[in-house]
């Protein structure tokens, strides 16, 4: 399953009001399945790596980042995430979350009907901060043909299986890449609690 997509800033708050619960907001976007409560699960991965790549600058390359930018006809994001070989036997689910509630919201910047375009890496090889460019990215699977359409404040699974797992080996590489053609998205990764939504890609081991 190589071509599968699976694809932090603490807020000091008053402790005056004894309610308050650190680890949980209901405004957050939830996903049923796998975090009914907004918040990630145990055993949830953040990304290795998020790296742009400029169809307009073809030959630039960037460096690492934990922010991802996705504009129209331009500028996309790879990604990569390291699967530990404990995932074997178990259920890896991608999610994008997009903010929604308290100090998450404002991670978050998107512009345009929210038509963004999933692809899975084929496995051949990952990007490689200030080496990997947009002409010599890592070959992709085709889109997701059943993509969401994403919003601001919204959750998503955007797919998931088994764990890849690769006998021997510490973890197991997968990743992938986002792009628009008519959509701006940007975020910054954000694991969430402390009254703050989750942001970004997460790869939640179940």
């Amino acid at each position: 399953m190589k071509t599968l997509a699976l694809f932090t800033t603490l807020i000091t708050l008053s402790t005056a009001n004894p309610k308050w619960n650190w680890n949980h907001s209901p405004k957050c976007p939830t996903i049923p399945q796998i975090a009914p409560d907004g918040q990630l699960p145990p055993n949830t991965l953040s990304p290795a790596l998020l790296m742009p790549i400029s169809q307009k600058k073809p030959d630039k390359a960037y460096g690492a980042t934990n922010t991802a930018i996705v504009t129209p006809h331009d500028k996309c994001t790879l990604t990569r995430f390291d699967i530990p070989a404990s995932a074997q036997n178990k259920t890896c689910s991608l999610t994008l979350f997009l903010g929604g509630c308290g100090y998450g919201k404002s991670n978050v910047k998107q512009r345009g009907p929210g038509n963004i375009i999933f692809q899975g890496n084929t496995g051949v090889r990952y990007p490689v901060p200030g080496e990997t460019t947009w002409n010599n990215q890592p070959p992709l699977a085709p889109p997701f043909d059943d993509a969401p359409v994403i919003n601001k404040g919204e959750a998503y699974r955007l797919g998931g299986g088994p764990c890849d797992y690769t006998p021997g080996e510490p973890f197991t590489s997968v990743g992938g890449s986002i792009c628009s053609e008519d959509t701006k998205l940007e975020f910054t990764q954000q694991e969430g609690g402390y009254g703050k939504c989750p942001v970004g890609f997460h790869l939640v081991i179940t």
